[in-house]
C-alpha cells in the first residue's frame, strides 16, 4: 500500500517459482473537501512502483472513475504507457459495448461538468455546502488537464489511457457473478479469482443505496459536513422582481406583527415583509445542489469492481469504494434494495468474510462502505486477518465533538476501532514517507500492528508492505 495522501495505489505481488507476478489495484489521489488529500507522493509512488516490476504488471484493476482512485493514470500516463501491461479490468459500467452504461456514463459526466461549473462561477460567494458539493464533482471529473479544455477533466484521460494506451490489451469489463479472465501467468501460479460486485446494470436502484442499515445500524449517516446548498428553481426568464409583479398587499402575512385591523402597507413595510419572505423560502429550499452531488458520487462509488483473489490458501477481499448498493446485491443476493435492519447473508458471502487474509478497508475508512453486517462476519474469524486502510486523516469531514454519532469524518473513527480490534489494521497516514529526501510525518500515531499468522508488516520509503 503506497502513502498517496486520500487515494488507494496499491501493488499486490505473487510469486511463482520465486518469479515475482504483479498487480496494481487503482492509482489515485484527490485533494478531498478540505484540500489537504493530495501529499505530492503519487508520482514518486508510482516511479517505485515501475522500478519495482521492472516495468511488466499482469494485470491493472481500476475499480471505478472516481479521481482518489485513477488520478494516477493520467498524471503518470508516460510511466505506465512504457509497461508491459497483460490485461486490465474494470467494471460493467465502463464498458463501451453496454449502450445502457456507456448513455449513463455521458450524462452522469455533464451533469457532474455542469453543476461544476455552476459552482466554480459562485466562486467566494459559495457557501460551505456548495463548496463541498464541488469538491464531490471534481473527484467525478478529475482536475483540469488544460485551463482551455476545462470540461475535460484529468479522469477522462486516465481512462484514455485505461482503454486504449496498452498495445495489444482490450480492457475486460465485470459485473457479480462473471466468470474472470485471468492472464495465463496467474493461472499458472495458482491464482483464482471472483467478481463479487458490481451488480449488474439493469439494479440500477441498488446502485442509488447509499446507507445499509441491515446488520442493525451502520458506522456513517447518510449526512455529511457542510451547509445546505441553494438552487435557482427556475431558470432567470422565468424571474421578475416581486415588488414590481405584486402590490404590497401581496406581503402582508410577512409582517412581523400582523394588524389587527386592515390598513394599506407602508413602503417600509413592504420592503419588510418581502425580505422576511424571501429568507423564508431560501431556508425552505431543499438541498437540491448538494444532494444531486452527493448521490452521483455514491454512484459512482458503488459501480466498484469488487474483486476476492485466492492464491495457495490465502484470501485477500478487494472492495474499492463499493458503498451499501454494491455490498447489498452479494451479501443478500438480492436485486431489490432495501434498508431494512434484518436480512439473511448468504452462505457465499459468509463463506468470503468469516476466512479473510485481507482486507482492503472499503472507501478509505468511510463508514458507508464496511456494512456491520460483514464487520460481524469478519470477527467470526479464529485467527486475526490483515486489513489496510489507504486514507489520509482531516480530508472530508471531521467529528462532531457534541455529537460524534453523526460520523462526518472519514475514516470513521468506530469503523476502524472495530476493525483494529479484530484484524492486524494499518492505515497509510500512519507511516512516515520520504518524498524527494523530504519527510512526510504521519498523521496519526501509531505502531505497525503485531505479526498476523505467517505474515508481517514492514515499512517502506513510501510504502508498507504486507506479507502473507
Amino acid at each position: 500500500m503506497y502513502r498517496v495522501g486520500f487515494g488507494d495505489f496499491f501493488l499486490v505481488t505473487f510469486l511463482n517459482a520465486g518469479k515475482p507476478l504483479h498487480i496494481v489495484i487503482d492509482c489515485g489521489v484527490f485533494k478531498g473537501t478540505k484540500q489537504s488529500g493530495d501529499i505530492g507522493s503519487i508520482e514518486a509512488a508510482v516511479a517505485d512502483m515501475a522500478k519495482t516490476t521492472a516495468g511488466q504488471l499482469e494485470l491493472i484493476i481500476m475499480t471505478h472513475r472516481h479521481a482518489d482512485h485513477i488520478a494516477g493514470f493520467a498524471r503518470c500516463a508516460d510511466t505506465f504507457k512504457k509497461m508491459k501491461v497483460g490485461a486490465v479490468w474494470m467494471s460493467i459500467w465502463e464498458s463501451e459495448y453496454e449502450p445502457t452504461a456507456s448513455k449513463f456514463q455521458a450524462e452522469l459526466t455533464r451533469t457532474a461538468v455542469g453543476l461544476q461549473r455552476h459552482f466554480a462561477a459562485l466562486g467566494s460567494g459559495a457557501t460551505e455546502g456548495q463548496k463541498t458539493a464541488r469538491k464531490y464533482l471534481e473527484n467525478a471529473t478529475g482536475d483540469p488537464v488544460d485551463v482551455a479544455a476545462a470540461a475535460q477533466g484529468s479522469n477522462a484521460a486516465a481512462l484514455n489511457l485505461l482503454k486504449h494506451g496498452f498495445t495489444s490489451v482490450i480492457p475486460k469489463y465485470y459485473k457479480a457473478g462473471d466468470r474472470a479472465e485471468l492472464p495465463q501467468s496467474l493461472v499458472q501460479a495458482g491464482v483464482a479469482t471472483q467478481i463479487l460486485g458490481p451488480p449488474p446494470i439493469e439494479d440500477v436502484d441498488l446502485m442509488k443505496l447509499m446507507d445499509l442499515q441491515k446488520g442493525v445500524g451502520q458506522y456513517l449517516t447518510e449526512d455529511e459536513e457542510g451547509d445546505s446548498a441553494e438552487s435557482a428553481p427556475f431558470a432567470p426568464q422565468w424571474e421578475v422582481d416581486p415588488g414590481a409583479a405584486y402590490a404590497g398587499e401581496s406581503f402582508r402575512e410577512w409582517l412581523e406583527r400582523p394588524r389587527k385591523y386592515w390598513e394599506p402597507l407602508t413602503k417600509e413595510e413592504t420592503f419588510q415583509a418581502r425580505n422576511r419572505m424571501e429568507g423564508a423560502l431560501k431556508q425552505m429550499q431543499p438541498v437540491a445542489a448538494l444532494v444531486a452531488a452527493k448521490q452521483l458520487n455514491s454512484f459512482l462509488n458503488n459501480q466498484s469492481l469488487v474483486v476476492f483473489f485466492t492464491f495457495k490458501g490465502k484470501k485477500l477481499l478487494f472492495v474499492g469504494d463499493a458503498q451499501a448498493g454494491n455490498w447489498e446485491h452479494w451479501l443478500f443476493d438480492t436485486d431489490t434494495p432495501d434498508k431494512k435492519v434484518t436480512g439473511s447473508v448468504t452462505e457465499a458471502a459468509k463463506q468470503i468474510l468469516t476466512g479473510l487474509d485481507f482486507y482492503k478497508v472499503g472507501h478509505h475508512g468511510s463508514g458507508n462502505a464496511t456494512p456491520i453486517a460483514a464487520v460481524n462476519l469478519m470477527s467470526a474469524h479464529e485467527q486475526k486477518f490483515a486489513a489496510m486502510c489507504s486514507t489520509e486523516a482531516g480530508v472530508y469531514g471531521t467529528e462532531d465533538p457534541e455529537d460524534p454519532t453523526k460520523g462526518t469524518e472519514v475514516p470513521r473513527g468506530p469503523l476502524l476501532q472495530k476493525l483494529a480490534s479484530e484484524a492486524a489494521l494499518i492505515r497509510s497516514d500512519q507511516i512516515p514517507i520520504t518524498v524527494n529526501s523530504k519527510s512526510i510525518k504521519p498523521q496519526v500515531s501509531a505502531a505497525l500492528p503485531a505479526a498476523i499468522p505467517g505474515g508481517r508488516f514492514e515499512k517502506g520509503t513510501l510504502w508498507v508492505d504486507c506479507f502473507l
